[in-house]
Formats: structure tokens, C-alpha cells, sequence
């Protein structure tokens, strides 16, 4: 099966705009169970975009510009959305957002510098729990006896946590990589 080269590239674009839905949908309207399942599916695209690109042969250095991108698209405006609605509490959304614009900048500046700064694992962890705790507050409906908007809370904490320690570590590796001769 042959995939044109501008599909992948639709894909990815398709999870960035999906964020700004989100802030129609939720704080706009009040429809959370559609906010739900338009961030479900859009992240749900972040597994096939990569294979797509693959099969059609895009251009590596493109799509490792464009997927970031369009993950903080969304998941920021997730989390400008749950605070704007009063499901997340503006510590914890405030913090991500933030968190994502002073790492856009930083990777900025020391990209045009010719640094590549690239993820370590503890951020990919760190990024797992930001996607299930923006999942998870989304979905704000009792179930199973369960305080879901709570473990959303702990979730996107934890991934603050996360991605604190994910920095220093990857400090300590520029700061080890430099010390040594």
C-alpha cells in the first residue's frame, strides 16, 4: 500500500488543531464527554503518524519539527481548556503550560546554536502521565466509585514531578559530557 507524502503530515496537523477544538468544546460549550473523545482520538493519532511517514517516505527532519509541535498544541490547550472549566486547577495547568513554553523556548535557542536537545526517558514517562492525567480529568464522570477528577490531579502533579527530574538529568549529562576530556 502506497501512502501519499501529505498524509502523515495531515495526521500530525489534525492533533495540533484538535487542541483548539478543545477549548470550544469544553469552556465553550460544556461538552466534556465530546472534549473526551476528540483528545482520546487525537492522541490516538500520535501512533500511526509516525508509521505513516514511514511507509510514505516524508521527510524524517519535518516530522520530528511537526510532532512535537502539534502534541503541545493540543495537550497545552487541553490544559488551558480543564482550568478555564474549573476541572483542573490553575497550579497544575498553569505549571504545564509554562513548563511547555519555557522548554519550546530553550529548544529554540539551542537549536539555532546547533544543539540538538532530544527527550531523555524520564521525559517520555513524564510525557505519558501528562497525556493520561489530561485523559483522565477530561473524562471527569464518577465511575466505579472512583474520584477520577483526584487521580487526575495526582497523575498531572506526577508529571510535573517528572519532568523536573527529567531536567536536571539531562543537565547533569550536558554538565558530566562537558567535564570529561
Amino acid at each position: 500500500m502506497t501512502v501519499p507524502r501529505w498524509v502523515p503530515t495531515a495526521v500530525t496537523a489534525s492533533r495540533g488543531l484538535a487542541g483548539p477544538v478543545l477549548l470550544v468544546l469544553l469552556p465553550g460549550l460544556g461538552w466534556g464527554w465530546a472534549a473526551f473523545w476528540v483528545f482520546v482520538f487525537a492522541m490516538l493519532t500520535d501512533l500511526i503518524d509516525g508509521a505513516l511517514a514511514r511507509a510514505a517516505g516524508s521527510d524524517p527532519a519535518l516530522g520530528a519539527l511537526l510532532d512535537p509541535l502539534a502534541d503541545k498544541a493540543l495537550v497545552d490547550c487541553a490544559w488551558i481548556a480543564l482550568g478555564l472549566h474549573g476541572w483542573a486547577p490553575w497550579s497544575i495547568a498553569g505549571l504545564h503550560v509554562v513548563r511547555d513554553v519555557a522548554i519550546g523556548v530553550g529548544w529554540w535557542h539551542w537549536r539555532r546554536r546547533g544543539v540538538l536537545i532530544t527527550s531523555n526517558r524520564t521525559g517520555q514517562v513524564a510525557v505519558s502521565y501528562e497525556g493520561t492525567a489530561v485523559a483522565v480529568l477530561l473524562f471527569h464522570g464518577p465511575w466505579n466509585g472512583t474520584d477520577w477528577p483526584s487521580v487526575g490531579i495526582v497523575l498531572g502533579a506526577t508529571s510535573l514531578l517528572l519532568s523536573s527530574v527529567s531536567a536536571l538529568l539531562y543537565g547533569y549529562d550536558r554538565w558530566r559530557a562537558r567535564a570529561v576530556p
